[in-house]
């Protein structure tokens, strides 16, 4: 059998893994030079920094053995201190500070108010019914930059956070958590010359196979089989985003595409700063629980990585703009970069002036998974259903997180041979 993925982001290179795996023929079509989409690493200047993701909180076995990089996973040395910015402060998380002005005694009557989640529900409005409204807000909008960059009043509580919906289902969210299975864990990690090394060598396992520079402008079935442009296969996996799988379509699915071009993404720009290391703090990094500064979220990359920066110096990474300031991922360079620098020197004292700058911009960097996320999801696959030997992959619709999406890929890939 004879399968097109369309897509080299890493549900695509996942799927066409598995098509291996399985036996099946297949060719990968990826639009741009650089397979992986977002994931993607840069070494210049003696820093090594991230065009997305810098850490997994996930197991990835599959691919790491498809890849050969098992050997190259790293874990972050210590010490891996949060911070919140709330309030015009920057606050240790967990700590007494921060429990006292996030109204910790309501949210501990949370099974007193606790109701079963029957219907989804924006997750801002979850939390502070179960938490109260000062400390489910700050916990709704922690949550929702830290994972989506995104706006707690249009995520979803139970298909944005299946964990946190699972245990809502159930009834008290703090009793439930006390009551569920402790499971090993396994801890965040990365690879030790970045998380863009994985699909490269995923690319290069597949040798012939990937076609890099291929953007697919055409698709329609073809007697039970599928033409790529103009090419003959059983059977296709779109492992690309929603409004991409709705282009490709319209021709022969237009109530598809109306649905897929209703998925919404947040845009962002990653600004990465080169500067003196005695002049920042330790640690992992610092979520902005106030929407006031550029950074949604920043990291400190090279605190907890060795070979990140030069001797002496420390990569900054700031995820700038997401759902409620949209405005902020599309400023000018030197806007944005001056901007963060500001929040820096107003948040850690920093002094000094960056001697490395970096910034990668996405349009449509992170779906957000609005409420009744999963029932669009399963309407959007049903509109496909006429048709036979196609599947979607990828973070538009089952999990944004790299290890969601490589298990998106590896599931089309089976449903689309069985």
């Amino acid at each position: 059998m004879r399968i097109a993925v369309i897509g080299g982001g890493i549900a695509g290179l996942s799927a066409a893994h598995e098509l291996l795996r399985r036996g099946a023929e297949t060719v990968l079509f990826e639009a741009e030079t650089r397979p992986g989409g977002k994931v993607g690493t840069r070494a210049e200047q003696g820093y090594v920094s991230e065009d997305g993701p810098n850490f997994l909180a996930r197991p990835l076995d599959a691919l790491l053995d498809a890849s050969g990089l098992r050997a190259e996973v790293v874990k972050p040395q210590p010490p891996t201190t949060r911070w919140i910015h709330l309030e015009g402060r920057v606050l240790k998380a967990p700590s007494l500070a921060l429990l006292a002005r996030a109204g910790v005694g309501r949210a501990l009557l949370e099974p007193l108010f606790a109701r079963p989640l029957r219907e989804d529900m924006p997750l801002g409005v979850f939390l502070e019914r179960r938490l109260g409204r000062r400390a489910g807000g700050i916990a709704a909008t922690v949550m929702s930059a830290g994972v989506y960059a995104g706006n707690p009043a249009s995520l979803s509580a139970r298909d944005a956070f299946p964990a946190l919906g699972a245990l809502g289902e159930r009834g008290s969210l703090i009793v439930n958590a006390f009551r569920r299975p402790r499971q090993p864990r396994s801890g965040i990690w990365t690879l030790r010359r970045g998380l863009g090394t994985l699909p490269l060598a995923l690319a290069r396992a597949l040798g012939s196979r990937i076609r890099v520079g291929a953007r697919v402008a055409r698709l329609s079935p073809d007697q039970g089989g599928w033409l790529v442009e103009g090419e003959r296969f059983d059977g296709v996996v779109l492992a690309v985003p929603a409004a991409a799988a709705g282009e490709l379509t319209q021709a022969f699915a237009p109530r598809f595409t109306e649905a897929a071009l209703q998925f919404r993404s947040a845009a962002v720009a990653v600004v990465h700063l080169g500067l003196r290391q005695d002049g920042l703090p330790r640690g992992f990094g610092m979520i902005d629980a106030d929407g006031t500064l550029h950074g949604v979220g920043t990291l400190l990359p090279s605190s907890m990585l060795p070979g990140r920066a030069p001797q002496g110096r420390a990569l900054v990474t700031a995820i700038c703009g997401g759902a409620r300031h949209p405005e902020r991922a599309t400023l000018p360079d030197d806007e944005l970069v001056a901007g963060v620098m500001r929040d820096l020197r107003s948040a850690w004292g920093v002094g000094d002036d960056p001697d490395y700058v970096r910034v990668v911009r996405w349009s449509e960097a992170i779906p957000q998974y609005a409420p009744g996320h999963r029932d669009r999801v399963r309407e959007a696959r049903d509109l496909l259903g006429a048709f036979r030997r196609i599947e979607l992959a990828g973070a538009a619709w089952d999990g944004v997180g790299v290890p969601d999406v490589a298990r998106s890929g590896a599931a089309a890939a089976a449903r689309v041979i069985s």
